[in-house]
């Protein structure tokens, strides 16, 4: 049986995640995202949907029973499937994305969301009749505002700096509450899902800001320390690339050259969702170390054309 519970990570900020030890044990964790509800003076703003258009639908209404308010916002920091799939659920209020985001929904619904995507992933959770349901009779909608720059929004006492980065994702920062909203480029069950080594220097610009919480993409929440940890682990890895590189390591051998786990691998959440580990470090590695490749490459070019 699945089940669903609300998290009170502060008085002002709920969220509910369907990344728990039971469930982690049946599926893939990175099947379920987090929903969050942030509670602001006059409102409530929804940060992502979810893949449970009926979760999506109860978590709204018990939240605006919780604060006796009205919610302003839906915000979708990612275009993946199981971030907007219970958007309708909040298809009255004003939904922001980022200018990729939005452009990707409306092609899905202009070409049709391919039925055998769905069906397929079905298979990967046979467990979850209302995952199930949702995805065979839920649609989507075109977000109301997608934006390309910066934007802000909520009151001047406590705005929300939102900031596309990769790949249509968009991070959250909220100076007022400490809180910094990461996609999947922080996660605490599994690895971020992160393919450019320019993200390092996200990564380094987040350790700039005051905050006390991460709001992951999927997994409980996390504290700074967390982001240096990968910051710092992130950083060792690509120097270790660059090693190989130097020592003329092929692509094909790469994934047989020692690295260092990353540090999510210590977490509890973390162990139950393990078996995921591997298969996405690889990913990244090759994705990577194709960069590094390319990163020498272009600095012969420039010594060429010096000469």
């Amino acid at each position: 049986m699945i089940q669903t519970n609300y998290i009170e990570v502060t008085p002002d900020l709920i969220m509910t995640s369907m990344v728990t030890e039971e469930i982690n044990k049946l599926i893939r964790p990175y099947f379920y995202s987090n929903i969050t509800c942030l509670n602001l003076p006059d409102e409530l703003i929804f940060i992502n949907s979810g893949p449970h258009v009926d979760i999506a639908r109860k978590f709204r209404k018990d939240m605006e029973n919780k604060f006796d308010k009205d919610t302003s916002y839906l915000i979708l920091t990612s275009k993946t499937w199981d971030y907007i799939w219970g958007m309708s659920a909040f298809e009255d209020v004003t939904v922001v994305s980022s200018s990729q985001t939005k452009s990707g929904i409306r092609q899905n619904l202009k070409q049709g969301i391919d039925t055998s995507y769905r069906e397929w992933i079905i298979r990967q959770i046979p467990e979850d009749n209302k995952l199930h349901h949702s995805l065979m009779n839920n649609t989507l909608f075109i977000p109301t505002i997608g934006f390309s720059n910066k934007k802000e929004i909520g009151p001047k006492n406590c705005r929300l700096l939102l900031e596309p980065i990769m790949a249509g994702s968009i991070t959250i920062y909220c100076p007022s509450k400490k809180l910094l909203f990461t996609d999947s480029y922080i996660q605490s069950v599994i690895p971020p899902f992160v393919w450019s080594i320019a993200t390092i220097d996200t990564y380094r610009n987040w350790e700039q800001l005051e905050f006390d919480i991460i709001i992951p993409g999927r997994g409980p929440v996390v504290s700074k320390d967390y982001l240096i940890n990968v910051r710092i682990w992130m950083e060792n890895y690509l120097n270790l690339l660059r090693k190989y590189r130097n020592q003329g390591i092929p692509e094909n051998k790469i994934l047989q050259q020692d690295f260092p786990d990353h540090p999510g691998k210590q977490r509890i959440s973390w162990i139950e969702g393990g078996q995921y580990h591997t298969g996405i470090i690889q990913r990244m590695t090759r994705y990577w170390y194709k960069q590094i490749l390319k990163e020498e490459s272009e600095i012969e070019d420039l010594i060429f054309i010096s000469e």
